[in-house]
């Protein structure tokens, strides 16, 4: 048992070493190039292939996995998928055609190799059997075809999954599952479909890499929010096929992510007004439609010109950044945070009725102060907000009717003695 646990550790830190030494040359990109990244790829996919056909551990009863199939080759798709997501599109083009080149000509290479080895003149230290570097006609066809979709589809699969699925762990796991299901399904069935143990090693197979993705997906996910998106190259002389379709996805990639960046106020990471101002116009239609109420809820920081004034902007900053944190541990899923202008901050509560927003206000009360104690804001000066709240339908139906209501309260509430929430 002792030695099935030591196999299995032994394949997750090769597919953990393998992420790590990836990473390590993207990052190193800027004073390496590319080259280092793809040739490291290169060598790692002729390895996968070497230990593919020659070297199984069995992990479980039933289970026989190859370091090379299980560990080695997602390196391959995590390294395309990497070099898409933080490069563009025409250099994940670039590394697939390096890949497919450098798979067809190492394999040719190795039919002359062989000869060498099948010769009675040759000298080998080492008994080296010729079919190790000669693979069957009938495996080389289906690798190589495998591995061309396979480079291209995690992209296309990345794409299609990160239209519903959030998270960025779930969206580089799924996408690398998906696909290394597919190749297994395609290689082994490919290769070794009248082989009496087919279904062990297709389910094998599939199991294993199953769990290496899990680690690739990790590292993935923990190093992309550090890295530094580059500026998209030109694609203008792409040629057409594959380049197109690159093409397409690489802008329609930047386009979303700009959008996104466009809606949000770079000093506080919320949304931004111009997004607050089409969001409140498109739930107030949704609202009349449905019939259902809405709040908006104003928040303005109490006396904050004290802060810039006794501790600078620099701390004033620091200020709006904590607070608007603040606001959004207090606001619910469903609801839209956003900084109004300055030093105030609005809410959109879809669905909310006056009572149940007159809650999510009181959290936002009490959440602020805390949240600037906790960051020893202003050097520990209590920092309050006041809060004004107006519902549709029944303070207006529409923006300007219920921002006016809402506006009136919070000034009411500042001058009622500010630290307080008044709702109607």
């Amino acid at each position: 048992m002792a030695e099935l646990f030591l196999q299995l550790a032994l394949l997750a830190c090769e597919a953990a070493f393998a992420a790590a030494v990836l990473l390590a040359l993207f990052r190193a990109r800027r004073v390496l190039g590319l080259a280092a990244l793809y040739t490291t790829v290169g060598v790692f996919y002729y390895l996968a292939t070497l230990l593919a056909a020659t070297t199984f551990v069995k992990v479980a009863p039933g289970l026989l996995m190859s370091p090379g199939s299980v560990a080695l080759f997602p390196a391959s798709l995590f390294a395309v998928l990497l070099v898409y997501i933080r490069e563009d599109a025409r250099e994940a083009r670039n590394m697939i055609y390096g890949l497919l080149a450098a798979n067809v000509s190492a394999s040719l290479l190795g039919v002359l190799v062989g000869q060498h080895l099948a010769s009675p003149l040759a000298v080998a230290p080492l008994p080296l059997p010729p079919e190790l570097f000669v693979f069957s006609p009938r495996l080389f066809v289906v690798g190589t075809l495998a591995l061309f979709a396979d480079t291209v589809l995690i992209i296309l699969a990345y794409e299609a999954i990160s239209r519903v699925v959030g998270a960025l762990f779930l969206r580089v796991w799924l996408s690398l599952a998906a696909v290394l299901v597919f190749d297994t399904l395609i290689f082994v069935t490919g290769g070794f479909v009248e082989h009496p143990a087919y279904r062990e090693i297709l389910f094998s197979g599939i199991v294993g890499k199953l769990g290496t993705s899990v680690i690739y997906a990790v590292a993935l996910t923990l190093y992309l929010p550090q890295a530094v998106v580059t500026d998209p190259q030109t694609v203008d002389r792409l040629r057409p096929g594959l380049g197109d379709l690159f093409h397409v996805l690489t802008y329609r990639q930047r386009y979303e992510a700009l959008r996104a960046q466009a809606t949000r106020d770079p000093l506080t990471g919320v949304h931004n007004r111009g997004y607050f101002d089409d969001t409140l116009h498109s739930q107030l239609a949704s609202a009349r439609r449905s019939g259902a109420p809405l709040t908006v809820v104003m928040v303005d920081v109490d006396h904050f010109k004290r802060v810039n004034d006794a501790h600078g902007h620099t701390e004033g900053d620091r200020a709006l950044r904590v607070i608007a944190r603040a606001l959004v541990r207090a606001a619910r899923a469903s609801d839209t945070v956003c900084r109004y202008g300055g030093e105030e901050f609005s809410l959109i509560l879809p669905g909310t009725s006056p009572k149940a927003a007159e809650l999510v206000a009181a959290r936002v009360r009490e959440e602020v102060p805390t949240a600037c104690a906790r960051e020893g804001i202003a050097g520990g000066e209590r920092i309050t907000v006041t809060v004004g709240l107006a519902t549709s339908p029944g303070d207006g139906t529409d923006a300007d009717a219920l921002l006016r209501a809402a506006d009136l309260r919070l000034y009411r509430g500042k001058e009622e003695g500010r630290d307080r929430v008044v709702a109607g």
